[in-house]
């Protein structure tokens, strides 16, 4: 029982160190996106030597992908515990408009956008295209199962939903090349809003 006691926490502690390179990874890419990003920032920032590093992963590609994983999965898992609490459906799909605005609008800098889409333009291979999919596939779930959250409740028709979801995916991905650009404002932001809520099949 003890040394089942000690592996446990042994993989808890390996775990939770994984995590921290993760953590701290996100960080550089946030500063510095993809392109510009080596093992040797990653290991400034964690205050892991190499060694250490490459017990968890092999390169700064396996290390970005991770992180984008969980970010994605955060998101869906996000509005999951949403949809578990019963919450109301316009106060779910206010509250995600209202964050994908104030993320286009003042934290873009911040975020992993700029990674994302110099990884994606730098990574043609099969499996590079098929991650991207995943990550989109993921993203769609993610405001579909927001959307069913309503039909659930009796506030929308479930009609189109998925065509939908997509398309409310596409406008946000666009917004966001604008926003990196610095070609976005706020007059933009709330009409392209406006006229997805337009779209949403209220009863």
């Amino acid at each position: 029982m003890n040394f089942l006691m000690a592996k446990l926490t042994n993989q808890q502690r390996k775990e939770n160190k994984r995590q921290s390179i993760l953590e701290n990874a996100k960080r550089v890419f946030q500063r510095k996106g993809f392109l510009d990003v080596t093992m040797a920032d990653i290991i400034t920032e964690t205050q892991i030597s190499r060694g250490g590093i490459y017990l968890y992963f092999k390169s700064v590609d396996e290390i970005f992908i991770e992180v984008l994983k969980q970010r994605n999965s955060h998101s869906l898992d996000n509005i999951n515990d949403e949809v578990e609490h019963n919450t109301p459906f316009e106060d779910v799909f206010n509250e995600y408009l209202q964050n994908q605005k104030d993320r286009l609008l003042n934290h873009i800098e911040d975020s992993l956008l700029r990674a994302v889409y110099e990884f994606y333009f730098t990574h043609k291979s099969p499996t590079s295209r098929q991650f991207q999919q995943e990550q989109f596939a993921m993203i769609k779930q993610t405001i579909l199962t927001m959307l069913k959250l309503g039909v659930s409740q009796s506030k929308l028709d479930d009609q189109q939903l998925i065509p939908l979801s997509e398309q409310l995916m596409f406008l946000i991905e666009g917004l966001s090349v604008l926003s990196l650009t610095g070609g976005l404002t706020e007059q933009q932001v709330d009409q392209q809003f406006a006229l997805i809520n337009q779209r949403i099949p209220r009863v």
